[in-house]
């Protein structure tokens, strides 16, 4: 047993119902729009298949002057139904209802019956904050706004609506100077709206423009010059082509947009159109060309718009409206008014006898040489019958087979006495050319060589069929082992064919490596027999005239490819010295020798003399050195003063001059101090004799 009971209090209004029986009691609310299908309590007493009851109707009030209402959609049971409402009504529906709880107890024909509980929402106040706006800058601005926002309400979610179009905002942003509104409704519908004012400040800016239309059709010299006055400058520009100039130059035909801001932000928007030019229009008249050939085709021509007088200019030189005495073909016209403006226009002059020679087939030469060319035409015309002439052969017929390569030349006339002329040519076939290339592979470890041979193709057209003297097919390379002749065969996919031919010599053996040796000597001739440091030393040569080329490697980390080189050694030790020969086949033999190179006895020799007189001989005075990294030189007179010096390794010595004159003969002395390889320090003093 369920007691379900209902109480809802309205001011001083009272309802109090209940319900003892056996019930089930299911819940279930839904809002569509400004209507909501209600909370209800369903109430079913029988078993079997139940009644169904779906509500509408106006179920939330937005004022306590509105009435509510409530409409049924009853199913299932069994039809007919009744009706008893708890406020003791009998119908379906429910008008100019007060907001409330109802319930209606639904019958069915068999007795079965359904209980319905509906809530009519009462009214629930919807207050604004007061909206915060803020009104535009500059007299023709678009930067005012504006802000709403609920004070008391249902809550979430509002529908927003803004005289302007915008929704679902809270706030408006861009408002030129004006009159708004904006209406908030919840989720009942119910709404409220408030109306506001954007305000201008004082205008600002005024701009003027002076407009230049195009000249001339099709040219873009239009323009646009604007004068500002008011506002702060600078001023700040805009235009929808992407410009940022105040003046425009250069335009096509058409509107231009610009907003301009000044310095405070205010802005002025407005857009300009340049005017297209009048364009220049051609009529012609053509008389096409009697026959080919004739000359005696016209154009007359008239010119409508633009600005007279005009010029004409033809593209054969005339210069009149008329073009005369004229052969079929196409000319061009540019006519250039009283402003500069010109138009061009294109004319075909035809011929009143159109005899014409049509192409069907042409065939070339497909194998180089042959008389395979085909040449297949149609002749069309409008003069009645006609004759054809080849020149190379009057009798033969209109078309040609078995023809060699060249050109041939075809003369046909009409009854009406013209005629036309054609030529056509017969390419030649590429021919194919094929190159023998041969070449030995020599194996230098076991002695043994083999020959290659290979063909290279250029022409006639692919795939090709090759087939050599030797036996071997639809290969480009194959192999050979003795002298002789080798042929090869190459046929195209059109059939077409060429062969070559080459002589080949094939070694019976590679000659054994001959002889090879090497020895050294100094090149400077001195009491020492032992190599020094960065003394020059020759490496000569003992090489059998089979061998073509040769490589030496002084085991310091150089080498050459001279055949006699002459090396120095920069540190002491001992180096092995390898000389390596190839022969034509590219085969090598290699000899080598162990070079003991010593430390230098002595790291400088001086002269005691030297006689600057331009012999080439002994004119400088200057130490030989050897494995020294630093070097300087002095030169004093007899009185102590010092009259040359130099600390470079590289330097040619003394030439027995001081401040550009010749010194006297007579004797000097020297200050040499050096720094060997060991980083051993010396110095040495002494004298030189000039001798003049």
């Amino acid at each position: 047993m369920t007691k379900v009971c209902s109480t809802y209090g309205l001011m001083i209004l009272s309802l109090f119902w209940c319900l003892v029986t056996s019930v089930s009691v299911s819940a279930q609310t839904k809002f569509e729009g400004s209507e909501l299908i209600a909370s209800q309590n369903r109430v079913e007493t029988n078993s079997g298949v139940g009644i169904t009851v779906g509500v509408s109707g106006k179920l939330a009030l937005c004022s306590h002057s509105e009435k509510g209402h409530i409409i049924l959609d009853v199913t299932g049971g069994t039809a007919p139904y009744t009706y008893r409402w708890n406020t003791l009504q009998t119908t379906k529906d429910r008008t100019n209802l007060f907001a409330g709880t109802y319930t209606v107890e639904i019958t069915d024909a068999v007795g079965k019956v359904h209980i319905e509980r509906i809530v009519v929402q009462p009214p629930y106040p919807l207050i604004l904050n007061p909206l915060e706006k803020t009104d535009a800058t500059c007299g023709s601005g678009m930067d005012g706004s504006a802000k709403i926002s609920v004070k008391v309400g249902r809550g979430e979610p509002y529908q927003i609506t803004w005289s302007n179009g915008l929704k679902d905002t809270w706030e408006a942003t861009n408002l030129a100077p004006g009159t708004y509104s904006v209406t908030i409704a919840d989720i009942y519908n119910c709404d409220v709206t408030t109306t506001f004012e954007i305000k201008a400040a004082a205008e600002g800016m005024q701009v003027a423009e002076a407009i230049q239309n195009l000249s001339c059709s099709g040219q873009n010299n239009g323009a646009i010059n604007l004068e500002i006055k008011g506002g702060q400058a600078p001023y700040t520009f805009k235009w929808n082509n992407g410009s940022s100039t105040q003046n425009l130059t250069n335009l096509a035909a058409g509107t231009y947009s610009v907003l301009i801001k000044d310095q405070t932000g205010c802005s002025f928007q407005a857009s300009y159109t340049v005017e297209a030019a009048t364009s220049m229009q051609l009529k012609e008249t053509v008389v096409p060309e009697s026959c080919a050939g004739t000359s005696d085709g016209e154009i007359q021509v008239t010119t409508q718009g633009g600005t007279a007088p005009y010029t004409y200019k033809w593209s054969n030189g005339q210069t009149s409206t008329k073009l005369s005495n004229v052969i079929a073909g196409n000319y061009s016209l540019t006519v250039t008014d009283a402003l500069g403006c010109t138009v061009e226009k294109q004319f075909n002059i035809g011929t009143a006898s159109a005899l014409e020679v049509e192409l069907i087939e042409q065939s070339d030469i497909t194998c180089s040489g042959s008389n395979s060319g085909v040449i297949r035409l149609n002749v069309k015309g409008n003069s009645g019958n006609y004759t054809t002439k080849w020149l190379d052969d009057p009798t033969a017929d209109l078309n040609r087979e078995n023809l060699s390569a060249g050109t041939y030349q075809l003369l046909v006339s009409d009854e009406s006495g013209c005629s036309v002329s054609k030529s056509f040519t017969i390419a030649d076939a590429q021919p194919i050319q094929a190159r023998i290339e041969t070449a030995l592979d020599v194996d230098c470890t076991i002695g043994t060589i083999t020959g290659v041979a290979w063909v290279s193709i250029q022409g006639g057209v692919q795939p090709y069929k090759i087939s050599w003297s030797s036996g071997e097919n639809d290969t480009r390379e194959i192999n050979f082992n003795t002298s002789g002749s080798l042929k090869v065969n190459i046929t195209d996919a059109l059939g077409c064919t060429s062969q070559t031919e080459v002589r080949v010599d094939f070694p019976t053996q590679i000659n054994k490596a001959g002889r090879l040796d090497f020895d050294y000597r100094k090149l400077e001739i001195n009491s020492e027999p032992e190599v020094q440091v960065d003394e020059e030393i020759i490496f000569e040569s003992v090489i059998s005239e089979e061998f073509i080329g040769w490589e030496w490697s002084f085991g310091d980390g150089k080498a050459s490819k001279e055949k006699d080189p002459i090396h120095k050694f920069e540190n002491a030790g001992n180096f092995e010295v390898i000389l390596t020969a190839y022969d034509i086949y590219g085969c090598s033999s290699t000899e080598k020798n162990i070079i003991q190179v010593n430390a230098p006895l002595e790291f400088i020799t001086i002269p005691n003399a030297f006689t600057p007189n331009g012999d080439g001989l002994n004119d400088t005075f200057i130490p030989k050195l050897r494995a020294v990294t630093e070097f300087s030189m002095t030169i004093f007179n007899t009185w102590g003063e010092k009259i040359y010096s130099t600390s470079s390794l590289e330097t040619k010595g003394w030439d027995g001059t001081h401040d550009g004159q010749a010194s006297p003969p007579g004797n000097y002395l020297y200050q040499i101090t050096y720094t060997s390889k060991d980083s051993e320090q010396n110095t040495q003093t002494g004298g030189v004799t000039l001798i003049r």
